[in-house]
């Protein structure tokens, strides 16, 4: 279930606008926007955020999905 979960947030981050990437295998970054300049994906992204509530139990689920589809900045 974590799995799934954990892949509706990080395709409802790309939908929102956001720039969504793994950290390598360590963390992962969700706030910026694609377009820093785009002050709508700055409140779509925060409305993301804060309809899926804490997520830190789906930390290593979401790297993971992230690596699957590429989004990936390897430090």
């Amino acid at each position: 279930m974590s799995e799934q979960e954990a892949k509706k947030f990080v395709i409802a981050m790309i939908e929102a606008g956001s720039n969504i990437a793994a950290i390598g295998r360590i963390g992962y970054v969700t706030v910026e926007p694609v377009d820093p300049t785009d002050e709508e994906a700055w409140h779509r992204i925060g409305r993301v955020a804060e309809a899926f509530g804490d997520v830190s139990h789906l930390r290593q689920d979401i790297i993971a999905y992230l690596h699957k589809i590429g989004r990936v900045e390897e430090i």
